[in-house]
């Protein structure tokens, strides 16, 4: 960690040159333009329009009423209303402050809400079909050794832990921090990257500037709440639950997707923290993470643990008869009791991913406090002397200063 009272600053102070300046065009470009939050609009209002199609020509029996309306209307803010009020409220509260344009995150949101998300589901089910392959009555979906007139063994629960560890926590987590890996800390490395870069395509659609910690710990938080929106299109309009919602009225699927797109946010929040201290800190500073993916492996685990205790806490309801008796089972792939030590521990999981997620974005958004005011009390310095001798101002020392304090 690298607390405010470690804050020092170099003698003497040579500001940079402007040599790697971005020209204006770029620049609005590389720091998210405001299009991005009116493409943004205009997406989900076309979705939503398109969902009230579908639920007027085949997701309803009944077509477009009143109570069809209302019940499509709650699924459909269900997808994405967690993860936008909680990047809005973050902004609101310490990005705005910071500087870090909303155009910013609304373009990473969409890199992880399309690329991201879409990369994600070749490979989960490439792994899906693979799991079923090596065992088709034990595999990561399908805990299901002895279903259903018996409980699922030890050795199948086991199995299922490793797998969805191997699936969803490693393929979906990577490539959303690769969503993040777009971020350049400075203006010259965002040019040497460019330049390295043999590919023509503009440099918006590419790359990003996030020119502070506090920029890239808020683009984890668009990550990870892009991909859960995108995601929890797929759950919720799912076949199986628009039929629950709309015949029985059963909710619970939809509003536990909401639960699911915090901790997607808070996973990939606390991965971008640990690449904002990679970035921005110096490579002398012990408290510099070794590697930019050193934060990754935590929220690896915990997704699979998360996808694992849910999983575990199905069931399948199943009936069949047998020489003209009809025998009923609850289906369920564990004991009550041990259900509801999945749901302790579940919760138990979700904590500790908020746990870790606040205190690292706690830290980094009181450095950038502490950044603040050490820019104010250098810059009021700088001008104060430069007011007694007669010199002109120097307006890109503060940013200068801005980035010392971060590297020390």
């Amino acid at each position: 960690m690298y607390a405010p009272d470690r804050l020092q600053f170099p003698e003497p102070i040579q500001v940079p040159s402007p040599q790697g300046a971005l020209t204006p065009r770029t620049e609005r470009h590389v720091r998210g333009r405001k299009c991005w939050m009116h493409l943004w609009l205009v997406v989900f209002v076309s979705l939503y329009f398109l969902a009230l199609v579908l639920t007027q020509q085949s997701w309803c029996k009944d077509g477009l009423c009143v109570q069809s309306w209302w019940c499509v209307t709650r699924m459909y803010l269900c997808t994405f209303v967690a993860a936008l009020s909680a990047v809005l409220y973050m902004w609101s509260a310490v990005g705005r402050d910071e500087g870090v344009p909303l155009g910013l995150l609304a373009s990473i949101w969409f890199t992880a809400g399309t690329l991201s998300v879409s990369l994600c589901s070749v490979c989960n089910w490439c792994m899906v079909q693979l799991w079923a392959w090596m065992n088709p009555v034990c595999y990561i979906t399908y805990p299901a050794d002895n279903w259903p007139w018996a409980y699922t063994s030890q050795k199948c629960i086991l199995i299922n832990v490793v797998q969805w560890i191997l699936t969803a926590g490693i393929i979906e987590e990577c490539f959303k921090f690769v969503a993040l890996l777009r971020l350049c800390p400075t203006p010259s490395k965002l040019q040497a990257r460019l330049q390295s870069c043999r590919c023509k395509v503009f440099p918006g659609c590419l790359l990003r500037l996030a020119d502070t910690p506090l920029a890239v710990a808020l683009c984890g938080l668009a990550v990870g709440g892009g991909l859960a929106t995108t995601e929890n299109f797929m759950y919720i309009f799912s076949y199986d639950n628009r039929t629950k919602a709309f015949d029985d009225s059963d909710f619970t699927a939809v509003y536990g997707r909401i639960g699911a797109s915090f901790v997607h946010m808070a996973w990939t929040g606390y991965a971008a923290c640990g690449l904002a201290k990679w970035q921005f800190m110096s490579p002398a500073n012990p408290w510099r993470p070794r590697r930019r993916t050193s934060y990754l492996l935590a929220p690896i685990v915990l997704h699979g643990l998360y996808n694992w205790l849910t999983t575990l806490q199905t069931c399948i309801p199943y009936e069949e008869t047998y020489k003209g008796k009809l025998y009923k089972t609850d289906g369920c792939y564990l004991p009550f009791a041990w259900r509801v030590c999945c749901k302790v521990y579940q919760v138990g999981v979700v904590l500790f991913s908020f746990h870790l997620w606040h205190s690292e974005f706690t830290e980094i958004e009181e450095c950038s406090k502490a950044a603040q005011a050490a820019v104010a009390e250098a810059t009021a310095n700088e001008v104060e002397a430069r007011q007694l001798l007669g010199l002109q101002q120097n307006g890109g020392r503060a940013e200068y200063i801005k980035r010392l304090v971060w590297q020390f």
